[in-house]
């Protein structure tokens, strides 16, 4: 009895512990890759190109996403908070929680997210629009 709920505590913890891991075992591959071609490229004469020498920061990062980025990150929390209203709706029904509204209504949490989202690209592309007239 006491196995699941110890499960439900630690998995969420263990899953971002694994995808940190993941992430830094990709991110050292890539570098690994990327001396290499530059040492074969040094052993055979060849010029190295500039372009693996660019190291982006973060904020050069952020600089370059576009809103294609908020409105699909606005779409996914849309989805998930839907998702979370339907799915939590139906547990709170069955646990008889009803104080508050049930659990359903934490499904808002992401659903308004995502819809604030949306809004700022639509707001950044007006004044895109604005600035170009």
């Amino acid at each position: 009895g006491v196995l699941i709920p110890l499960t439900a505590i630690i998995m969420p913890f263990l899953f971002v512990i694994v995808v940190a891991c993941v992430k830094f075992f990709h991110d050292r591959r890539t570098q690994e890759l990327q001396h290499e071609t530059i040492r074969h490229a040094l052993e055979k004469g060849q010029p190295i190109p500039p372009d693996l020498f660019v190291v982006k920061s973060p904020i050069e990062k952020a600089e370059k996403s576009d809103k294609k980025n908020d409105r699909k990150a606005g779409l996914i929390l849309i989805a998930v908070g839907v998702g979370l209203l339907v799915l939590l709706g139906g547990a709170s029904d069955l646990v008889y929680m009803h104080s508050f509204g049930g659990l359903r209504w934490v499904g808002l949490i992401p659903a308004l997210i995502g819809v604030a989202f949306l809004v700022n690209c639509a707001l950044e592309k007006r004044d895109e629009t604005r600035n170009k007239n």
